[in-house]
């Protein structure tokens, strides 16, 4: 994991509170430091105090001091902090500028505001293709690979949603009596698997968010998502019950579907919860959890319910 020592460079303008205009700008001259949008006002023990947008020193009066040019405190955060947890802090509170001190207040340095962008591009190219179950090592569309490569980047996910599917098939075929009782029960199964699915995905979308700020207590996660999942369970089983209803489709049809989805979407919400979370306390990319092994399943725990509620009330 990239942390904020990595993206941090030592090469920041520092001056005491009572410098002189003219002095910081010789010293800019002179230095030329890499990142040089504010000058960052240190002590004699070179702890931070504050800092000056470099606007308002080049506005200011050549005699004008240090002290009275200060900007907005800056952020600060420490070496070992997490990359992605600053740069998503940074944007969010629309910062430009980000500090680097270690455990006395000593200015280590900063992080220049394009770095953070191009840190935070990365890491959305980066998601982006685990959520496609490609991965982040997979060779770029512009690159030049082989076939070989390509199928080693495709394939294990795959296989992946290949057996999931198999094994949905099999306990699809556990109930065969069930839906030859009543062939109508599996043209809803679809509707059940999407809104399990769905639901799951933005639970996940929503904790592995908030993991990029840090941890997550997992029993609240489990608390707050199983409530949220029995209140949308409770709404979408109504509608799909007074739905299937006014078409006609039958009572009993409709309440194993309002009872599938009502189950299904707590369910979902705590598998979506721990998935992710399971993964970053193994040290994983919790964005994995929103790729092909949350789907499988998924889908294999919202077909199992549907088909034992379905057998229970047929």
């Amino acid at each position: 994991m990239r942390t904020a020592r990595d993206l941090m460079t030592p090469s920041v303008p520092r001056a005491a509170a009572d410098s002189s205009v003219a002095s910081i700008l010789a010293t800019l001259r002179a230095e030329r430091p890499r990142e040089a949008s504010h000058i960052y006002l240190v002590d004699d023990e070179g702890r931070l105090i504050g800092q000056v947008p470099i606007e308002n020193l080049i506005a200011a009066s050549p005699d004008e001091r240090a002290r009275n040019l200060r900007g907005d405190p800056p952020l600060e955060f420490h070496p070992e902090d997490s990359a992605e947890t600053v740069a998503l802090l940074a944007v969010e509170r629309h910062e430009s500028d980000v500090a680097v001190i270690d455990e006395d207040r000593r200015l280590l340095g900063a992080i220049p505001i394009g770095q953070l962008l191009a840190f935070l591009h990365e890491e959305h190219i980066d998601n982006v293709l685990r959520m496609a179950g490609v991965g982040a090592a997979h060779p770029s569309p512009i690159e030049e690979h082989s076939l070989i490569k390509a199928l080693k980047g495709r394939l294990p996910w795959l296989v992946i949603g290949l057996i999931g599917g198999i094994l949905a098939g099999g306990v699809v075929s556990l109930f065969e009596e069930s839906l030859k009782r009543d062939v109508a029960v599996a043209f809803f199964l679809p509707l059940v698997v999407y809104l399990a699915d769905a639901i799951g995905t933005q639970t996940e979308t929503i904790l592995v968010r908030h993991l990029a700020y840090g941890p997550v207590p997992l029993i609240h996660q489990l608390m707050r998502e199983g409530n949220l999942g029995l209140m949308m369970g409770l709404a979408l089983g109504v509608v799909a019950w007074a739905t299937l209803l006014i078409l006609n489709i039958g009572a009993v049809i409709g309440l194993v579907v309002a009872l599938a989805v009502f189950a299904s979407a707590i369910v979902a919400t705590q598998m979506a919860s721990l998935l992710p979370w399971f993964l970053d306390w193994m040290g994983a990319d919790p964005a994995l959890a929103s790729g092909p092994l949350a789907t499988v399943v998924q889908d294999l725990l919202s077909v199992a319910i549907y088909l034992i509620i379905a057998t229970i009330l047929l």
